[in-house]
């Protein structure tokens, strides 16, 4: 919105007479009036948003970086939106008064007024842009400040010649503006998936889409009885960008306290959902169980009762076991870790080969990449004949280090391990932890 207010404070008839005897003590002469009219053009150009105008009006051979403010390429449609909503609320007034003009320079002062948008926007969170651009038009509050613009003539054209100054820059610092939406990702909630061991908490958050752009705006907290345990974790985002881990393990990997835990996914610091679970005495063991529907035996397979298999083969998956563990899903010192995942008989090594995995170690609340999207390291039974092995199922392992056949003279590193298994079109299948104590 542009409003271009001229104070004319000398009637016309005074003024025609003075001009006659008097033009040395005119108000509003021939040269004060040009700078009026430069001012007014200049103004109107920054309102505009016209940098190629701005730059012809001025003794300047480039604007520097100031184009790229206007690029749209640069901001969200939620940002460029809440330019608009600010933009159309400045205006500005000469003051006459304020002109000097001396011989070929001159300047005179503009006051520029615009909507307090960091007043109007104080009170707190907003859903979206609406709600945003709503606290806008709501405002009453306004700000004024002066710019001096300073001319210069050129033959008959007076350019303006002191554009780089902060003055001007105060124009269109609400361009620098960071909008902190909580956007609502909630409603794109699927599901939600929380457990625990004695020494972490583990939790899938699933949204029915990829919310990578929200990565940075994420965190979770974690209540221990009622009471704030820790705060503003950060969540891991896996690449598919719809499925989150917020995990949380001791710092030192200790025990943590029996009891009742929740964990709260927040955006922006505002909740977005929240999961329960209750660490308990666990005994450590794995329950033996037959992974085969069809009544095979399954004596020796140690069950984990605590994966989720999705996707295209999650179907099949019956059982998953730490190979070569203590049975309980740790492990003394070891040159590397076997995950081994079983299936139904109806899966075939055509299916099953195309798996892939990647495996972190876990470093306090941070999950430190060690292998990315590694190939299955093999089956154990006939799997690529089709023919199941004698209990009736088969299955595959997967292992770091990657290579087929563990050496070298380091032990891995203590602490937590874990591991992503992808299905063949590369979305989630299952995931799971190990943890390597000393000996």
């Amino acid at each position: 919105m542009e409003n271009t207010r001229f104070k004319r404070a000398v009637a016309t008839g005074l003024a025609g007479a003075m001009a006659l005897s008097c033009a040395s003590c005119m108000l509003f002469g021939p040269d004060k009036k040009e700078i009026v009219e430069a001012a007014d053009t200049f103004a109107s150009a920054i309102l505009k948003k016209n940098p190629d105008k701005i730059l012809k009006l001025t003794n300047e051979k480039d604007l520097g970086a100031f184009p790229d403010l206007f690029e749209e390429d640069n901001y969200s449609e939620d940002e460029l939106e809440f330019f608009d909503a600010v933009g159309d609320t400045i205006s500005y007034e000469i003051d006459e008064e304020s002109v000097e003009v001396d011989k070929d320079e001159a300047s005179v002062d503009v006051v520029f007024t615009m909507v307090d948008y960091e007043e109007a926007l104080k009170d707190g969170d907003y859903a979206d842009i609406d709600e945003v651009l709503d606290a806008i038009e709501d405002c009453d509050d306004m700000e004024e400040f002066t710019v001096t613009f300073e001319f210069e003539k050129d033959d008959d054209e007076w350019l303006l010649t002191n554009f780089k100054d902060k003055g001007f820059g105060k124009i269109f610092f609400y361009y620098t503006y960071e909008l902190n939406l909580t956007p609502p990702i909630s409603d794109l909630l699927d599901y939600t998936d929380c457990w625990s061991s004695d020494y972490g908490l583990f939790s899938d958050v699933c949204f029915l889409e990829d919310i990578s752009e929200y990565e940075s705006v994420l965190s979770f907290d974690v209540y221990y009885e009622g009471s704030l345990y820790v705060a503003d974790q950060i969540p891991t985002m896996t690449s598919s960008g719809n499925l989150i881990y917020c995990d949380y393990t001791d710092p030192d990997y200790a025990d943590l306290p029996e009891g009742e835990y929740e964990i709260v996914l927040k955006c922006n610091g505002v909740e977005i959902t929240s999961m329960s679970t209750t660490i308990e005495g666990y005994d450590d063991t794995y329950d033996d169980v037959d992974p085969d529907p069809t009544g095979a035996s399954s004596e020796g397979v140690e069950y984990n009762p605590y994966y989720v298999a999705e996707g295209e083969l999650g179907e099949y998956v019956v059982a998953v076991d730490w190979w070569d563990d203590n049975g309980d899903y740790t492990y003394s010192y070891t040159y590397g870790i076997e995950y081994d995942i079983y299936f139904t008989s109806d899966l075939t090594w055509d299916q099953a080969k195309e798996i892939t995995y990647s495996v972190y170690y876990v470093d306090g609340n941070e999950q430190v990449l060690l292998a990315e999207n590694a190939p299955v390291m093999g089956n154990r039974t006939n799997a690529d004949s089709g023919i199941p092995n004698e209990d009736g199922y088969i299955y595959i392992y997967l292992g770091y280090p990657t290579d087929e056949v563990w050496t070298g003279d380091d032990y891995l590193e203590e602490g937590t391990y874990y591991i992503e298994v992808y299905n063949p079109d590369g979305s989630y299948l299952m995931s799971d932890y190990c943890y390597i104590e000393e000996s």
